[in-house]
């Protein structure tokens, strides 16, 4: 009797504790993680079983962010399951894999899921058996032809004279899908060629990437490719499946690869606003935002609010140490 007595007060309290820190995150988002003390970073780390990290800004620039592999390794050691989600569908498969390995992160390949992945597997669901139209960068495309998919892409060269541009307007039958993602090298011509096959409401209209900004340098952002789709939506009066980021669906299919089922145990882990934290808060997951490409400032004065922050995940290494002790 004793011993259930006690059990039952702790797991009392351990509600008591959770419910408190819950209560806190409710009041104080978005909450500073190098600021807290080590009871209220033990809660933080209890308040979830999975990570899903995005890459690019929070692993690595160019080079590896330094502790950004041993935060990860740290999270297998609370015995957290850790995942990647990223928007850039540019890499080929040797290229992250060797980003992986510099940053001392085991099987992060296999644990990653990118849109061109969540597109195929899309098209795979519905029995999609038309041509795509391609509005994306040749990974994608490859990763689409590799799995059975037809695709017709293109112009890449066009006319000087804008009169040529009305063959771009004419249908073509045979595109039963539009996909948009990380096409860098976007042209007029393309963008009548999506709009005038999703006047087609049988036309499947798919989008990776919606970035409309990309982090070229640390302390710059520049126009990415999202603005363009987010043009043919207008003129289309059409809207996507997002399979890429902040995407609700994109978040649901990495959790399904990842077989994760309850959102709120999850972290999610990124650098960008509107992308990363866009995507938890539309998935339900708790997030993480990792100060390398925005300032305070800037994330305090935005409507989308982070749960916690942080300068960088190698910051948090000392934290963890100590948890772990």
């Amino acid at each position: 009797m004793i011993y259930a007595s006690a059990v039952h007060s702790w797991t009392r309290f351990g509600a008591h504790v959770s419910a408190s820190f819950n209560l806190k995150l409710k009041k104080m988002l978005p909450i500073n993680l190098n600021k807290v003390n080590s009871d209220e970073f033990k809660q933080f780390i209890d308040s979830f079983d999975h990570v899903f990290s995005d890459c690019d800004g929070v692993i690595w620039n160019k080079d590896p962010l330094p502790g950004s592999g041993d935060f990860f390794n740290l999270m297998k050691k609370f015995g957290k399951t850790v995942h990647f989600v990223s928007n850039n569908s540019l890499r080929s498969k040797e290229n992250y894999e060797k980003q992986f390995q510099n940053a001392g992160i085991d099987n992060g390949y296999v644990n990653l899921t990118v849109p061109s992945t969540a597109i195929a597997e899309y098209l795979k669901s519905v029995n999609f058996n038309k041509f795509v139209y391609c509005v994306s960068c040749p990974e994608t495309i490859s990763v689409l032809t590799s799995n059975g998919f037809k695709c017709k892409e293109g112009p890449e060269q066009i006319s000087d004279y804008y009169g040529d541009f009305l063959q771009y307007t004419e249908d073509d039958e045979d595109i039963g899908a539009v996909v948009f993602d990380s096409d860098f090298k976007v042209n007029l011509p393309k963008l009548y060629k999506a709009i005038t096959y999703l006047e087609r409401s049988d036309v499947i209209f798919l989008s990776g990437a919606t970035d409309k900004y990309v982090p070229l340098k640390p302390d710059r952002l520049t126009l990415g490719t999202g603005i363009f789709t987010q043009i043919v939506c207008e003129e289309s009066k059409r809207s996507p499946i997002q399979l890429g980021k902040p995407g609700r669906e994109f978040g649901e299919f990495a959790m399904k690869r990842a077989n994760v089922t309850e959102p709120s145990r999850v972290l999610f882990i990124g650098d960008m606003i509107e992308q990363d934290i866009g995507l938890g808060k539309n998935v339900g997951f708790k997030t993480l935002l990792v100060l390398t490409h925005r300032t305070k400032e800037e994330m305090q004065s935005h409507t989308i609010k982070p749960d916690f922050f942080a300068d960088s995940l190698g910051s948090l290494i000392p934290q963890l140490n100590m948890a772990l002790n």
